[in-house]
């Protein structure tokens, strides 16, 4: 089903929790290839796609410099704009 609903919204309407949306970064973090990620029951993300799509969070999880509270925040503000599949 497409929707044009984010993570964003999920989280303000409070179908997904801030842990899960913080698991979700975890997973990035552990591994930017991630892939596809059930943020909450009946929601997916593709997590490499939501990075991908935000040059900056891009940008940040690549530089080897960047330190690990700019890749976090970098990366969450990529989810929390990425467009999840309901299943």
């Amino acid at each position: 089903m497409v929707s044009n609903t984010t993570v964003s919204d999920l989280l303000k309407s409070k179908e997904v929790t801030e842990a899960q949306v913080r698991a979700a970064v975890d997973a990035v973090l552990l591994n930017p290839k991630a892939g596809p990620f059930e943020l909450a029951f009946g929601w997916v993300v593709d997590l490499t796609s939501a990075v991908r799509a935000d040059r900056h969070a891009s940008a940040v999880v690549k530089e080897p410099t960047a330190k690990s509270g700019s890749k976090r925040a970098a990366v969450r503000s990529a989810i929390l704009l990425a467009l999840p599949v309901k299943t």
